[in-house]
């Protein structure tokens, strides 16, 4: 499950939910110049933003898409991702991927080049 979560066409649409590398890039390693990479970041600091962002104690730039990703995560889903996360390895090049334009899966205030869609 917690892979499924992460990877291009794992996202749960049913639940308004895009897959990690949707976001983040396919190496999850994040996109220029904004969006940030989730490896090599501890299981507890990956649990504590998630649910920091699902008690609206952590907030981004309106529309906050993080946001909206993390309240449709159940508490499995934080725990799993966040272990599966931190437990992947560093790929050899761990710079964010270069800017693209094609849009986020849902509109997001973190960079004015990749608003994202239609939400």
């Amino acid at each position: 499950m917690h892979i499924k979560l992460c990877k291009r066409d794992g996202g749960a649409r049913a639940r308004d939910r895009p897959a990690c590398t949707a976001c983040h890039g396919a190496a999850m390693t994040g996109v220029s110049p904004a969006v940030p990479g989730l490896l090599g970041l501890p299981r507890d600091y990956l649990v504590g933003q998630l649910g920091a962002w699902q008690t609206g104690l952590r907030q981004a730039f309106a529309p906050d898409c993080m946001a909206h990703v993390a309240k449709r995560l159940a508490p499995a889903d934080v725990a799993a991702v966040s272990s599966w996360l931190a437990a992947q390895p560093l790929p050899a090049d761990a710079h964010p991927a270069p800017p693209t334009r094609e849009p986020l899966p849902l509109k997001c205030g973190l960079s004015p080049q990749r608003s994202g869609g239609a939400r």
